[in-house]
């Protein structure tokens, strides 16, 4: 004798429910090693290039970091440049999936005050540009990635993960307050 629709349907969406991946953001970041790259990020304060202490834009303009290992850093997407930094754009509408810029204050339109972070990998062009995300340009990233020259400035290169971290204002909220939230 066959089920009703509804129990089917209902059995159905059980069993699917038990079947999917577990939230890692549920679980506590506290259990995990400081740079461990899978953990919910929890950032407590800035300027060690680690995930909870990932330097800031500002750090990566004027210090000379060695240009072999990845570093975390922390900073707002406001913007692209395709070719060189004079021909920045400053609007979500960008159609340039090559790079990002990342500044220090949401609101930045001048390139001083940005980096340049190059997307090579299709995968980052996808998670992190601003033509694949207007939802999130002027929002905070987290983003590991190499120390290097990059269209003539200081930036980054060779993305290796990144974290939206939505929600809040790195000038006006204690790192301590910073939610979880994750691509």
């Amino acid at each position: 004798m066959p089920l009703p629709k509804k129990i089917s349907l209902c059995l159905l969406c059980l069993v699917a429910a038990a079947c999917q991946k577990s939230d890692l953001t549920a679980l506590n970041p506290d259990d995990y090693p400081s740079d461990y790259d899978d953990a919910p990020a929890r950032v407590r304060s800035t300027g060690d290039g680690l995930r909870a202490c990932p330097y800031t834009v500002a750090d990566i303009r004027s210090r000379h970091l060695a240009q072999d290992e990845p570093v975390w850093v922390i900073g707002y997407v406001v913007g692209t440049a395709r070719q060189s930094m004079s021909n920045a754009v400053f609007r979500p509408d960008a159609d340039n999936q090559s790079n990002i810029l990342l500044a220090g204050d949401s609101l930045c339109t001048d390139t001083t005050g940005c980096i340049p972070v190059e997307l090579s990998q299709t995968k980052w062009k996808r998670l992190l540009s601003v033509p694949m995300n207007t939802e999130h340009f002027g929002k905070c990233l987290l983003v590991k990635a190499i120390p290097s020259t990059y269209l003539k400035r200081k930036g980054l290169q060779n993305v290796s993960a990144g974290l939206w971290m939505d929600g809040f204002d790195i000038s006006t909220v204690a790192p301590t307050e910073w939610g979880l939230v994750g691509i």
